[in-house]
């Protein structure tokens, strides 16, 4: 059975594979114009779609998949006009959201064979399952960060690969419009192998 499959059948809601490749494959999924990594995990509803860095528009993605090694200040300027934070704090919550040190050549989104990650725009029903059966599974608590910076593409995906570990965001304002993240859905990533383990 494949790992998405398997997720959806026990936790609930719909998962999507994602790939992070080294090098680039074949060019039949690339996406059809630039978008967001949030976006081409809702797009990925209806076909895989191939992201490199020509075809993601959004900064945090960008500096989340080591495409972009400048440019935190230009993230940082876009958080203090979207929250009001100070620019002293945004800077500092952008430089703990992790980001691949080496970039990467692309991300196939929907991948069904062996992706790296799963994610879910999922229900919290489906996130109490989640942690159900991680209690079940290893008699302890899960202890999560959450943070609303990158909330899909560094604070989940990256994370959940670098990490090894589930990670859990509310969205952002941006993944929330552009990723369609409905009110009562939050985003929930975790590495294939740790989603093996658990069933």
């Amino acid at each position: 059975m494949e790992v998405v499959k398997l997720l959806e059948e026990r936790i609930g809601g719909r998962w999507t594979g994602i790939v992070f490749h080294r090098e680039n494959g074949p060019n039949d999924d690339l996406a059809e114009r630039p978008m967001s990594l949030c976006e081409a995990i809702k797009e990925s509803n209806h076909r895989p779609i191939v992201l490199t860095q020509h075809l993601v528009n959004c900064p945090g993605a960008h500096r989340s998949f080591g495409w972009a090694t400048k440019g935190d200040d230009n993230i940082a300027r876009k958080i203090v006009e979207a929250t009001r934070i100070k620019p002293d704090i945004a800077r500092k919550l952008i430089a703990n959201i992790p980001r691949f040190e080496e970039a990467i050549a692309e991300v196939l989104v929907g991948a069904v064979n062996s992706p790296d990650i799963v994610i879910s725009y999922a229900q919290p029903e489906a996130g109490m399952r989640l942690v159900r059966r991680w209690q079940q599974v290893y008699g302890t608590d899960l202890h999560l960060e959450t943070s609303s910076v990158m909330a899909v593409c560094g604070s989940v995906a990256v994370r959940a690969y670098t990490t090894d570990r589930i990670c859990v965001s509310f969205g952002c304002p941006d993944s929330r419009k552009y990723g369609a993240i409905g009110r009562d859905r939050l985003v929930i990533g975790l590495p294939t192998h740790l989603a093996w383990d658990l069933f």
